[in-house]
Formats: structure tokens, sequence, C-alpha cells
């Protein structure tokens, strides 16, 4: 799937979750969440924004093509829908690729014995898996949608 149609799907599941939030404190949530980024307050958030919260949170992170597909309308700007999906990726998607550091938003490989050990995971992207570039003590991988079938 292609990060088009992942952040499509990715967008319309946050939507989903907070339209269907009865607990008032988890829209205000969502709500601070924005205000936060907002630090101009027009009601969007800049790819400078974006970059500034990150580097506030204590990540050096600047990566204008995810903010690009994020920005469904493609007006260079976010707004609360749109960064609504970033805070639904935060709170849902912290899955990073041991051997690359990508953030994994669809599918991607997990050590089985790590796993059921119940201690941290060891995680993969599919290029970097397929690819063998990782380095690891254990064998036996399986995709995370597998996993979560076994």
């Amino acid at each position: 799937m292609d990060t088009r149609m992942q952040m499509t799907e990715l967008h319309k599941a946050a939507i989903a979750y907070y339209n269907n939030i009865h607990d008032r404190d988890l829209r205000d949530k969502a709500w601070n969440f924005f205000r936060s980024m907002d630090t101009d307050g027009n009601g969007r958030v800049s790819f400078h924004e974006l970059v500034e919260f990150f580097r506030q949170c204590g990540h050096n992170w600047a990566d204008y093509n995810f903010f690009n597909s994020l920005d469904r309308d493609q007006d260079g700007n976010l707004d609360f829908w749109e960064v609504l999906t970033l805070y639904y990726i935060m709170k849902t998607r912290g899955v990073l690729c041991q051997s690359c550091g990508l953030c994994q938003m669809g599918l991607y490989f997990t050590c089985v014995a790590c796993f059921d050990s119940a201690s941290n995971t060891y995680d993969l992207c599919v290029d970097c898996y397929s690819n063998g570039r990782y380095r690891h003590h254990h064998i036996s991988f399986l995709d995370n949608y597998v996993l979560l079938r076994s």
C-alpha cells in the first residue's frame, strides 16, 4: 500500500475514533495537542511549527514528505483534522524500524522470540527485513498482521 493510501486509511480511523469518543476529556486532549503546535494561533500548523513542536519535545525531526502526506488538501498547512491524524499515529503507531529508524504505519516485521518474551520488541520495516539490513540474535520474524493472528 502506498503512503498516500496508508495516510487516507489512518485519517479515516482517526476521525472515526474522534467522532465516537464520548469522553469530553479525550476530545480536549486532541484539541490541546493541536493548539500546542499552532503557536501563532491562526488555526493552522505550518511545517516550521511542527518541526519546532518536535524539537521542544526532544526530537530532531524534519521530514517534509511526511508533513506533506498529512496535508490532505495540499495547502501547505495542517488543520485540526490533519493534525488529528498525526495525534492518532503518535498514539497508536509508535513502532520504529530498528535498522533504519523509520516510523512504521503499515506492514512491518517483528521478532517472534522478543514479542513472546514480553520484553522490548525488535521491529523491522519491509525493506530492511527483505534486504537483510539488520543484525539481531533471533531468526524468526512474522509480519504484524500474522503475528496478531498466531
